[in-house]
């Protein structure tokens, strides 16, 4: 059996094994917390295909894959809560947590087989922190580019495949693992800088 083909199998048996719910409209914790219950096996779609894979391996693989999406966005979700329960920011909780999703996020992108967006050299521009205010704003920047990401169309069942989303969910994941390296770095010179 060709390449192409069992990709095609590999696809078809995931979409038709995956659902996500639409969860538009809703408030950002409580769509957050939808996309963590659901069933993600749509994610399997983009999983690199490895031809001498025993069963076991690939099983194993997905997992992974599954288990770092799931875990990416939990982390998120804490942070992003935590950061927005207290006027005063925890930099160090914020600092470990940023490098957890970024670890995460550089998981993913080595796991899927997402193609490179059409300007890979992307830059992306972070604004110049220098205040609270400022670094909650980064994490906002950060919370909408992982949200692109997580609610990419391209990861939906029963969604035909399109190239351009697929690049779209490569270049946010790019941006997700730049902001978080500067978020980290942001948040060690504030923490630095309020003692």
């Amino acid at each position: 059996m060709s390449y192409s083909m069992k990709l095609q199998l590999l696809l078809v048996a995931l979409i038709v094994a995956g659902s996500f719910g639409d969860v538009r409209g809703q408030g950002n914790a409580e769509r957050a917390r939808a996309i963590e219950r659901a069933d993600l096996d749509r994610i399997l779609l983009w999983a690199m295909p490895k031809d001498n894979e025993s069963e076991a391996m690939k099983q194993s693989r997905f997992k992974k894959i599954k288990d770092d999406f799931r875990d990416m966005q939990s982390l998120h979700n804490k942070m992003m809560a935590d950061a927005w329960m207290q006027d005063a920011l925890d930099y160090s909780s914020i600092a470990d947590m940023v490098s957890k999703i970024r670890g995460k996020a550089n998981d993913l992108k080595d796991g899927l087989a997402l193609p490179e967006p059409e300007n890979s050299q992307t830059t992306l521009k972070v604004p110049e922190v220098g205040s609270v205010r400022q670094f909650r704003q980064e994490l906002l920047l950060l919370d909408k580019t992982l949200m692109s990401f997580v609610n990419n169309p391209v990861f939906q069942a029963g969604k035909a495949i399109d190239v351009n989303l697929a690049k779209r969910a490569r270049a946010d994941l790019e941006h997700v693992i730049v902001l978080t390296g500067d978020l980290k770095q942001n948040a060690q010179k504030l923490r630095k800088s309020s003692h």
